[in-house]
């Protein structure tokens, strides 16, 4: 081969060594530990992560399978999670599939993301993994752009007994509220039939979101989900959101009334006014009586 063809030839390598790095580009999801052996009976941690690959990334969602037959969730956590606002928080959604579905304002880029955790316990004996399906990422680049993501299983081998101790998942200690956060009134022609509805959201970084509860008013405090149509729509009491972890810590935020109510359909007002009303009455009457007494 001569010169001529020895710099061809090196050229194409270069373009294709470039084409198949830039292929190559993307996302991957993985597990932590890749590799888990246990006996029936024993349950361990399996760690969601996720790498950017130097992108910045800031939607994200997917599946982990699992076979049922041989693995039960035991728990799922979120706490610590990149993702800031859950669109599906990480949920069984049907057997052996965990989905989850979030966004992360900004963006995030990083090797160890955690994305979320999940509790297994082994059934029976066999081979196993736990694998991501579907999973889809994009880019913050302000035009949701897709990017590849790969993913990488994780391998389990579940003997007859145990191999060793019985592996323990230890509870969170998680003894702080979730975070502060501000609720957001808002109302779209195209949304709820034009009907004003809360927005709200929170993290917790120990043991995750549980559920929320929002109070309108006087009335009975129910759980909620964001967004949340407001049952009263004419804006004049307080809104109260509590958000409560999976350890029972609580956080509340106050939503004032938008649109009080002017000052006579005050009820508390009213009754203060009546109230001094009827004090000066029994207070002139009494003054009328005791100037009688004395004229007498």
């Amino acid at each position: 081969m001569n010169n001529k063809n020895l710099s061809v030839f090196f050229l194409v390598s270069c373009f294709l060594f470039l084409a198949l790095a830039s292929l190559a580009r993307g996302a991957e999801i993985f597990f932590d530990p890749s590799v888990q052996d246990l006996g029936v009976g024993d349950q361990f941690e399996a760690r969601v992560f996720l790498n950017t690959e130097d992108e910045k990334l800031n939607a994200f969602d997917g599946t982990v399978s699992f076979a049922p037959n041989l693995l039960e969730v035991k728990e799922i956590r979120d706490g610590n999670s990149i993702i800031n606002f859950w669109v599906e928080q990480p949920h069984l959604a049907s057997p052996g599939q965990i989905y989850f579905s979030g966004i992360t304002p900004g963006g995030y880029a990083g090797e160890n993301g955690l994305v979320f955790t999940a509790v297994f316990q082994a059934l029976a004996e066999g081979k196993g993994k736990l694998e991501a399906r579907e999973a889809r990422a994009y880019l913050n680049d302000g035009e949701g752009t897709e990017t590849q993501v790969s993913a990488t299983d994780m391998r389990i081998l579940i003997s007859p007994g145990s191999v060793g101790p019985t592996i323990i998942v230890a509870p969170v200690a998680d003894t702080n509220p979730p975070e502060d956060f501000t609720p957001i009134v808002s109302r779209d022609p195209q949304l709820f039939n034009g009907k004003y509805f809360l927005v709200f959201n929170t993290q917790d970084k120990g043991s995750g979101i549980d559920h929320y509860e929002i109070r309108e008013g006087g009335k009975i405090g129910r759980t909620a989900e964001s967004p949340y149509t407001l049952k009263n729509q004419a804006l004049d009491e307080k809104i109260r959101v509590k958000a409560v972890d999976k350890n029972g810590n609580v956080r509340i935020a106050t939503v004032p009334p938008l649109m009080p109510s002017p000052w006579y359909k005050n009820d508390i007002i009213l009754v203060i006014l009546i109230f001094v009303v009827l004090l000066a009455v029994f207070y002139s009457a009494a003054q009328k009586k005791a100037a009688r007494r004395y004229e007498k």
